[in-house]
């Protein structure tokens, strides 16, 4: 759902790996750009809620986790979320 999501808010004329998935970084492996995290993270409060903040997550990195950064960081970012009541349940 994550890789989805990030391939629908930031363009799928994008050419990027097919095998787009948990183990994919955002900047490392794919090169988002500010617009593309702020398109992104769009993607996620719409789909999951105005209290997923992707960029605030993001604004508390440091500039080695923010190039490590995965689609599965994402998706535990939203996990937790959920866990911490910022979610509603599925």
């Amino acid at each position: 759902m994550i890789a989805e999501l990030l391939r629908q808010s930031v363009g799928e004329d994008r050419v990027w790996p097919d095998d787009l998935g948990p183990s994919t970084r955002l900047d490392g492996d794919l090169l988002l750009e500010d617009a593309d995290m702020a398109a992104f993270g769009a993607a996620l409060r719409q789909r999951y809620g105005d209290r997923v903040d992707l960029l605030g997550f993001v604004a508390d990195l440091d500039i080695d986790q923010i190039i490590a950064l995965s689609v599965a960081d994402v998706a535990g970012y939203i996990a937790q979320c959920r866990a911490d009541g910022r979610i509603e349940p599925a």
